[in-house]
């Protein structure tokens, strides 16, 4: 491996490399970005994104400052796209599901999730959601939290 200015490792490490590319293509495949490689199938499933893009979150905060410029920045590439991908594919399907059910049923104050809990209220003056690490949950367009799926990254998300 070669040096770089402040004597630091360059290069990516392959295996490291790999792993990457692993949780990546998982995610992109549950986003429905990508076929399955066997069934040729197209679906999506964003609990299984999220779980994705959480262990490559991990790898970051677990690898942090063990990391050379190079592998750092090829993860917060990786990561940077599959959370935009992950926000576009959520407000996607939230308008699609929208269309499905009749005005103003999503938007009352009995709304379920999925899991069929209740829904969040959105007041303006409630504190932002948080992750299970503390950091603010990212919202999507609609105002729906997505938690844990997109942890703070230190830059400044717009929406």
């Amino acid at each position: 491996m070669e040096k770089d200015a402040v004597g630091g490792a360059t290069g990516i490490d392959g295996y490291l490399f790999r792993l990457i590319a692993t949780f990546e293509a998982a995610a992109m495949q549950q986003l429905g970005k990508i076929a399955h490689p066997l069934t040729g199938d197209v679906e999506v499933d964003l609990s299984g994104a999220s779980d994705s893009i959480e262990m490559l979150a991990a790898i970051q905060r677990k690898t942090d400052g063990n990391l050379n410029a190079d592998e750092k920045r090829l993860l917060e590439h990786v990561l940077y796209q599959l959370r935009m991908n992950y926000v576009d594919v959520a407000k996607e399907q939230g308008e699609a599901k929208a269309e499905d059910e009749p005005a103003g049923e999503a938007d009352g104050p009995d709304a379920e999730t999925d899991a069929g809990e209740p829904a969040a209220e959105t007041d303006a003056d409630e504190p932002a959601a948080e992750t299970d690490a503390g950091e603010p949950a990212a919202e999507t367009d609609a105002g729906e939290s997505v938690t844990g799926a997109v942890p703070d990254t230190g830059e400044e998300q717009t929406g």
